[in-house]
């Protein structure tokens, strides 16, 4: 089944954002509109929100993820919300589909019925998911070769840019993290740890004493980056996005959740019999 919490959202958002491929369509999730009577903000799920000449049209979809059918109350409320926010057109996805009554409902109020599962397989995917290989740092140390000996402690000191900022531990890190990543080769063979020695030039760097604040040119400096490479398999999660009133398929899709560290989101194939497949990563939303 369909978890509960954000993840439908999440879902039928990233479907979209596929599904949409036209940049002039803006996809939002969540949304909050203004009330037009109260002067409140609403949020809804997601929303998508397109010109089309002159006009802003906006398509609002509310994503049920209940264990029972949605109702007839339910219909009602959120077609009213749509009527109260400026929404052109309003979508229900339900994870667990409609009681009669409510698709007629839905019917008489021009409320869109989308229905969306899991299923075990598709006759189109070959693979029940990925193999991932996840590289992480367990210790850079780093190594400062000034130009000239003597001027400085050794011992006691930072280094500056060419723009005068500090590099930071962060900054650093990020280096390494990219220079591994360039020279690893790209078929990886999983180990608990290894090491890997690199080479910077000195491009402008400055070594300063924090005691005396005596600066000498950085000739050069050395890394030792100890990392470790676990493989992991991440199967897709399969599901239908359909509309059964009209017995139609909107499309399949298997999805993954993967982390490529600074990189988070779905990893997507999206199919439609029609139109073939295709590959996709959803960055995951960041919290502002």
């Amino acid at each position: 089944m369909i978890k509960t919490g954000k993840s439908l959202e999440q879902l039928i958002m990233s479907l979209e954002k596929v599904l949409a491929r036209n940049d002039s369509i803006q996809i939002e999730s969540p949304k909050r509109l203004r009330d037009v009577t109260t002067g409140t903000l609403r949020e809804h799920d997601v929303v998508l929100t397109t010109n089309q000449g002159h006009h802003t049209v906006k398509i609002a979809i509310e994503c049920r993820d209940r264990s029972r059918p949605v109702t007839v109350n339910q219909v009602e409320g959120f077609w009213a919300k749509c009527q109260d926010t400026g929404v052109n057109q309003g979508i229900i996805v339900s994870a667990t589909g409609f009681y009669g009554t409510a698709k007629k409902k839905a019917e008489h109020r021009g409320i869109r019925c989308l229905s969306i599962a899991d299923v075990d397989s598709f006759n189109w995917l070959l693979t029940p998911g990925i193999q991932s290989f996840t590289k992480k740092i367990l210790h850079a140390d780093w190594v400062f070769y000034p130009k000239i000996d003597g001027i400085i402690d050794g011992t006691n000191f930072e280094v500056l840019d060419n723009q005068n900022n500090i590099l930071t531990g962060d900054v650093l890190l990020a280096n390494a993290s990219r220079e591994l990543n360039e020279l690893l080769p790209q078929r990886l063979t999983p180990t608990a740890e290894a090491v890997l020695h690199v080479r910077f030039e000195g491009d402008g760097l400055i070594m300063r004493d924090l005691k005396s604040g005596q600066a000498v040119e950085v000739a050069f400096a050395m890394v030792t980056i100890r990392y470790s490479i676990r493989a992991e398999f991440i199967p897709f999660r399969m599901v239908q996005y359909v509309d059964k009133d009209k017995n139609k398929t909107i499309t399949d899709a298997a999805v993954a959740e993967v982390d490529f560290g600074n990189h988070r989101g779905k990893l997507m194939i999206v199919y439609k019999e029609d139109k073939g497949g295709q590959v996709v990563f959803v960055p995951e939303k960041k919290n502002e």
